[in-house]
């Protein structure tokens, strides 16, 4: 949906039942692979692509993961996907381009450069982008997006003419700095992507949501609405104090539950976004919107349609009536707003323009062989780790 339609999907796959039928409802069941991607091989997919898009696991990367990191269990099957664009690469048949999305926690630690180095081991050039879905829709959620090119494309604009400045808006310090542990060979494979910054600002939370009838029994009880409160420190509570203050204003605050000191808390986001939607695992993993008008307090979980609506999706996009169901579908999406923006200005201009003007570059680096040697010991890490 976010790619739009100049781009035709070939091929999709995804473990879970669950989401399989949001897609095919939403898509088609003629190009839709359920399994676990361990078993799939190259040769299951059809022709050639211009582009091949990884969204692989993010506990592993997350901080409510730990960031145990790609070695770890399930954000070690980016590993799968590497594997299969390498079998694809044998069968000279691997897309020229590579977008992978992940959490911003891929960063840390020696995980983003474990990926850069796969992605050179199997000759590809890559750059990435912080894209927080903030600039297009009212959601706080900032996600890695790795944007890589075969390294005999000669290609013109899309970068860059030098390294950006601190806390540039797609480019924040974080990354920068952990382009500088990059060895001297890896960072002349490393591309600063040009994205331009989006001149309108998103709608607030707010303006999102679709009001139930005062009975609706979504809402929470008085009792469920004061046991809510009990769980805010000072800091959190005077949110919900000032929001009462003032008068004559309808005001949306959203409430994630936490475990802070082994104690769980509310906490309250009064800044017009909705916190980042996150697959559910328990009550604590759903969303809950506070609204106060005229002193009143009012709470409900974030329903179906608003969660789509969270993620860019419109209000024709078929839902499951399932309300976990619908959220995991949600809350492991790409917002659809941030990846048609990353469309517009890269992916689709370079797939164009690499058809038009492919031309081999500079012979291939000798250096390929060590880090397909260090990928290689990567994943037998990951391996011994229960993959």
């Amino acid at each position: 949906m976010g790619l739009g339609e100049q781009w035709t999907c070939l091929w999709a796959n995804d473990f879970d039942q669950r989401k399989e039928e949001v897609f095919v409802k939403n898509f088609s069941r003629v190009f839709f692979k359920r399994g676990d991607v361990s078993n799939v091989k190259a040769s299951d997919l059809p022709d050639t692509a211009d582009l091949a898009w990884a969204s692989f696991p993010c506990q592993d990367l997350s901080l409510a993961g730990w960031r145990q990191g790609m070695t770890a269990k399930r954000s070690g099957v980016f590993w799968e996907f590497w594997r299969i664009i390498r079998e694809l690469k044998e069968e000279k048949r691997s897309p020229n381009l590579l977008a992978i999305e992940n959490v911003a926690g891929l960063l840390y630690g020696d995980n983003f450069i474990g990926l850069c180095e796969a992605l050179a081991s199997l000759g590809y050039r890559f750059g990435a982008i912080i894209i927080d879905a903030k600039h297009f829709v009212p959601q706080s959620r900032p996600r890695v997006f790795i944007v890589a090119i075969d390294e005999k494309i000669f290609f013109t604009g899309f970068t860059l003419h030098e390294r950006p400045l601190k806390n540039s808006i797609w480019h924040p310090t974080k990354l920068l700095k952990t382009i500088e542990d990059f060895d001297p060979d890896l960072k002349k494979l490393w591309i600063w992507w040009n994205l331009p910054t989006p001149e309108k600002k998103s709608l607030a939370f707010s303006n999102l949501i679709t009001e139930p009838e005062k009975n609706d029994p979504s809402w929470y009880s008085d009792d469920e609405v004061k046991k809510l409160l009990g769980l805010m420190n000072e800091h959190h509570r005077k949110k919900i104090e000032d929001a009462k203050a003032e008068k004559g204003k309808r005001l949306v605050l959203t409430v994630y539950k936490r475990m802070r000191q082994a104690e769980q808390r509310a906490e309250v986001r009064n800044d017009g976004l909705s916190g980042c939607l996150r697959i559910p695992g328990g009550g604590s993993s759903r969303q809950i919107m506070i609204i106060v008008q005229d002193g009143n307090i009012r709470a409900r979980l974030i329903n179906r349609r608003e969660l789509a609506r969270l993620m860019g999706a419109p209000d024709s996009f078929w839902l499951p009536n399932h309300y976990n169901n619908a959220y995991r579908a949600m809350g492991d999406a790409v917002v659809v707003p941030a990846v048609k923006w990353l469309a517009d200005h890269i992916l689709t201009p370079l797939a164009k323009q690499i058809r038009q003007i492919r031309q081999p570059a500079e012979p291939k680096s000798a250096i390929k062989d060590q880090y397909l040697n260090r990928s290689l010991k990567r994943i037998e890490e990951w391996k011994q780790n229960g993959a």
